[in-house]
């Protein structure tokens, strides 16, 4: 009995190091690849290669679509920011609720959210999604009305950015008009992205 369970204990303890050796690579690779994969993005580098577009080049490179490396380089600083505070393995996926504080509030307040989740107890999208909100990094996202026929209502844009009151403004003041557009602009920038995050399928 002796040698049993010496010979299972040497085994869970194998499986162990082995799970927390595969975390620590995933992790180590998110972070080498983000910032390549965002290089030959931005810069279209995969031209040179004689590839038309990113996704093709990436699948071309490594089976890689260009869905894939989106996420990749959306999370990969996420990634970056954790990886001196935990060893879990990190998906995209779960991290979603992160890009965005750590894009606009830094580092830290992505860690500050990971340890508040992790307390709670609640490592997951909805978890980080919560303490992002509770740390005041991310706003409680308003109910859904309730529809009371079929089908989504239609929102027109005028009713949820108040275009009117910008055009009124162009009317009286145009450079200021011209100003808010422009923070206007960057602003839906970020939340197009913030949504393409949430609404992405996995791979």
């Amino acid at each position: 009995m002796q040698r049993l369970a010496y010979c299972a204990g040497a085994i869970l303890d194998a499986d162990r190091r082995t799970e927390l050796a595969t975390e620590r690579i995933t992790q180590q690779y998110l972070i080498w690849v983000g910032e390549p994969y965002r290089i030959v993005r931005d810069e279209e580098l995969y031209r040179l290669a004689g590839h038309d577009t990113f996704d093709e080049w990436g699948r071309a490179l490594n089976g890689r679509s260009g869905d894939y490396m989106n996420k990749i380089i959306r999370v990969s600083p996420v990634v970056r920011a954790l990886s001196s505070i935990t060893r879990r393995q990190l998906k995209e996926k779960v991290l979603r609720p992160l890009v965005a504080v750590q894009r606009d509030h830094g580092d830290e307040a992505a860690r500050e959210c990971w340890r508040k989740a992790e307390a709670a107890g609640d490592l997951t999208e909805r978890g980080l999604r919560t303490a992002a909100v509770a740390c005041g990094y991310a706003i409680t996202p308003e109910p859904a009305p309730q529809l009371e026929s079929e089908g989504r209502p239609q929102v027109q844009p005028s009713s949820v950015l108040r275009l009117e009151m910008l055009e009124r403004l162009a009317h009286t003041d145009p450079g200021q008009a011209l100003m808010l557009c422009r923070r206007l602009k960057d602003n839906l920038a970020r939340l197009e992205q913030d949504l393409l995050a949430r609404t992405a399928p996995d791979d």
